[in-house]
């Protein structure tokens, strides 16, 4: 152990880094494992039926065999048969069926709900299960009688006995205020009859249904012996499937778009962590090699007089993990920090409930501890290899020079990679989906992984074509700096690929995601014909007699409604059946008069009942053509089957999957149209001083809640800017992140290279070098490594653009601006100046005081 801190004195700087490179990489998994914690174990707050000891619902998702099961963001409703048999339970005490419908207080400065308004509506029968509560009033009993929770009730302004105008359904009217019910829990609580006409539970798809059932324990019956009569009954007389919640997991019956959002952190985390990972192995792997290299000649003087490869082994990994171990806590720590910003991050961007809160266990730290001590393990030994393992009488030659030519493997292996990065992103020019670019980020991180082995024999052909063709000219410290590259390949190529990495994850990553948010904009600007947009969001949806009234309205041409929606669809993959939510939009009759989706065959008239369009890649990947009849599950997990009746090509902007409105009914919460799509029929620019954006005021003026909004040419908010996509946003703050790290880790890395050339820097001042020239000498040094960097990065990014360009775009440059490029060669040069001159400059003062 002494002799291990004797050599780590001597390599501060290269257990600098190392620690720098470990602190981000703990940080990184830290907040990926947090996030993975928070999908697996956290869940929503009870608000519905908190006095329900135990809530069952449908399940609410669809199981694989191979894979997470696809969790379904739409209610899957229950008969409401089994609420009589839980009832009859003597380990119930009392059973109840809950119903969700839209709902909400129209007021003249708006609407009120309280809640989530598409499911704001509820039955008074709910009221037995919301536990301690207070009612001032009667219940109602009439269908023109309702009952409000006294937050609603105020906000509203209103007292028992006032007339209260409600939308309902989307059916406005006026109900007299019967009670006020003093909860924490919210909503709109009308007669049980009136309820369950307004959810549609007397006819249509959701007949003789219940969205969940909420359930007490009668005096005496734990929670066990509860959860387990409940489960016992369910199914017992019928084939009625549905799935016991007790405790905290309450909160996820209540609310599928949690259970959902659950999945996709699950999902996030994995994809997070893929590229996370190999990021971090190569930046740790780099800041070893450079710890490892700063005791070449010590070590191989140890090899010389006798040390075993197992005492060599040990004495470099002890300083590496000491180091390791100091910087997990800080990295560690940083990560539950920056964890708790990625939350709020991804809860505003509408990735799942804010309700959601975020799970804080220890798991994530075990995991980032175990993986990155693993990881300097791992680097070490393979970094340590050469120096345990070489010959005594080789160990000498070791303590002079660099210790071999490159191994011809390296240069195969990185050819081969090189090689796969070209035919990994060919997949844009194959196919027209958003599943393109992903070959497009992967070919590039192959790619500068293959720079990296095939580095040192390629910077030695390089470096040796370039000083056999220096010009006669050239400057005697610009001939030693590309010799001194050509003899160090191996110390220099680690810093080129490095800085290489640091320009092909902004170019190769950043410019994949903006092709595909350009490919999108440019399909839906030509798409797009519609210029206004009217919806109802705090009513839950639009009020009926909103459509026809659009289009009577002056200087409309057309409106159809649209409405967001989710399928499951199934697909075969390598022999194996696999479920992907998509999400999809369902348009009401002549969507054509308001979107051109690019219809390559059939027509798009024809979307009506039981019929569905499709993007013409989508279609070709799953064997689907106009005519056939498909097979999918709804949002709710109801198996369809619809007639393909058009092939559309801008499925990048509208999305693989487009269902007619009639095929989503009772398929979708509140199943109320979203918004509706107005063409008006002069030319003019869409807008509020317009004729027709005056006369579409006019219309929303006369219902409360109800919003228009003028669209710009690719179907976005008039003056709102370019809507970017969640998930995309996502990736580019987790490529911000990782890039600062990557910075950060290469120029600790340059910096504890440039101050271990101590000995160099001493014989040439030894034979006469002033300090000027060393510093002109690593100048030009740190130049040729900064153009080596960026052209390598760029190479390797060049192809995989290259194709995504054309597959998606039709041109042969990618889509996004153009400042990254010269932004990241600004960067790259500056970096590499700046972690050669400051140590240079101390390099130099320190030989002369010798």
């Amino acid at each position: 152990m002494s002799l291990a801190a004797k050599l780590a004195r001597g390599q501060i700087s290269g257990l600098l880094a190392v620690a720098i490179a470990v602190m981000g990489g703990a940080a990184f998994v830290t907040i990926g494992g947090v996030l993975a914690d928070t999908g697996l174990r956290s869940h929503p707050p009870v608000e519905r039926l908190p006095g329900a000891e135990a809530v069952v619902t449908a399940p609410q998702s669809l199981s694989q065999a191979e894979d997470l099961d696809v969790a379904l963001p739409e209610r899957r409703g229950l008969p409401e048969t089994l609420v009589e048999r839980l009832d009859d339970l003597p380990e119930v005490d009392t059973a109840v069926g809950d119903i969700g419908f839209p709902a909400a207080v129209a007021t003249a400065e708006g609407a009120t709900s309280g809640a989530d308004p598409r499911t704001a509506g509820r039955a008074w029968s709910s009221t037995a299960l919301l536990g301690s509560t207070e009612v001032t009033g009667t219940p109602p009993r009439n269908a023109d009688e309702v009952a409000l929770d006294a937050a609603t009730a105020s906000e509203a302004g209103v007292e028992v006995g006032d007339q209260v105008p409600v939308t309902a359904a989307g059916q406005t009217s006026e109900y007299r205020l019967s009670a006020v019910v003093d909860t924490a829990s919210s909503g709109i609580f009308l007669a049980d009859a009136a309820a369950a006409e307004l959810a549609g539970r007397t006819d249509g798809p959701r007949e003789g249904t219940v969205d969940l059932v909420g359930v007490s324990a009668a005096p005496g019956v734990s929670s066990d012996d509860l959860d387990d009569a409940v489960r016992g009954s369910i199914g017992a007389a019928d084939s009625t499937e549905g799935e016991v919640y007790s405790g905290a997991a309450r909160g996820d019956a209540e609310t599928p778009a949690a259970a959902s959002a659950r999945t996709l952190l699950l999902m996030l985390a994995g994809s997070f962590s893929g590229v996370v990972l190999v990021v971090i192995g190569f930046t740790v792997a780099g800041a070893v090699s450079i710890s490892v290299a700063a005791q070449r000649r010590q070590l191989a003087l140890l090899r010389a007089i006798g040390a075993t490869p197992r005492q060599i082994r040990r004495l470099v990994l002890t300083p590496n993990l000491l180091a390791t171990l100091v910087a997990l806590p800080f990295g560690i720590g940083a990560g539950y920090v920056l964890a708790s910003q990625m939350h709020g991050l991804l809860a505003g961007f509408g990735l799942f409930p804010p309700t959601l809160p975020m799970s804080l266990g220890p798991l994530p730290a075990v995991a980032a501890a175990a993986l990155l001590s693993l990881t300097v393990w791992i680097s070490v030994l393979a970094a340590s290899a050469g120096a345990s393992n070489v010959e005594p009488a080789t160990a000498l030659v070791e303590t002079a020079a660099e210790p071999r030519a490159p191994r011809p493997w390296r240069l195969g292996a990185g050819a081969a990679l090189l090689l796969a990065s070209v035919v990994l992103s060919v997949s844009p020019l194959l196919i027209g989906s958003e599943l393109a670019i992903v070959g497009t980020a992967i070919g590039s991180l192959v790619a500068v992984i293959g720079l990296g082995l095939a580095g040192p024999a390629l910077l030695r052909m390089v470096s040796g074509a370039l000083a056999r063709r220096l010009p006669a000219t050239a400057s005697p410290l610009t001939w030693l700096a590309v010799r001194n590259l050509h003899g160090h390949s191996y110390r220099v190529a680690g810093a080129v690929a490095s800085l290489a990495m640091v320009v092909t994850f902004l170019l190769g990553y950043g410019y994949s995601h903006t092709t595909l948010l350009t490919a999108s904009a440019d399909q839906k600007t030509a798409g797009e014909l519609a210029d206004y947009q009217i919806s109802a969001s705090q009513l839950g949806g639009l009020p009926d007699g909103l459509a026809s009234s659009v289009r009577d309205a002056s200087g409309v041409a057309a409106a159809v409604t649209s409405t967001p929606t989710s399928v499951v669809w199934p697909s075969e993959e390598f022999g194996d059946h696999v479920l992907e939510e998509r999400s999809v939009q369902a348009l009401g009759p002549d969507a054509g008069e308001v979107l051109d989706l690019g219809v390559t065959e059939g027509d798009l008239d024809r979307l009506t009942g039981d019929t569905v369009a499709l993007g013409a890649s989508f279609a070709g990947s799953n064997d689907a053509e106009v005519g056939d009849r498909v097979s999918f599950h709804m949002g709710d997990g109801a198996e369809v089957e619809a007639e393909v009746v058009a092939l559309y090509e801008r499925e990048l902007g509208y999305g693989p999957v487009t269902l007619s409105r009639d095929l989503a009914s009772g398929h979708v919460t509140g199943d109320l149209e979203a918004s509706l799509l107005v063409r008006a029929e002069s030319g003019e620019e869409p807008g509020e001083a317009t004729e027709t954006g005056q006369a579409l005021a006019r219309v929303a003026q006369e219902r409360p809640g109800v919003e228009v909004t003028p669209l710009t040419a690719s179907g976005d908010a008039a003056g709102g800017g370019l809507q970017v996509p969640a998930e995309t946003m996502i990736n580019l703050v987790v490529l911000v992140a990782l890039l600062g790290y990557m910075l950060l880790s290469v120029a600790n890395r340059l910096a504890a290279q440039t101050l271990q050339r101590g000995p160099e820097v001493t014989t040439l001042r030894a034979v006469g070098m002033t300090p000027g020239q060393v510093r002109s000498l690593l100048r030009r040094e740190s130049l040729i490594i900064a153009v080596g960097a960026i052209g390598a990065g760029v190479l390797a990014t060049a192809i995989p653009l290259l194709f995504a360009g054309i597959g998606l775009l039709g041109r042969p440059w990618p889509g996004g601006p153009v400042w990254p490029l010269p932004t990241i060669v600004l960067v790259v040069a500056l970096l590499a100046w700046l972690c050669v001159e400051f140590p240079g400059r101390r390099l130099a003062a320190a030989t002369i005081r010798r």
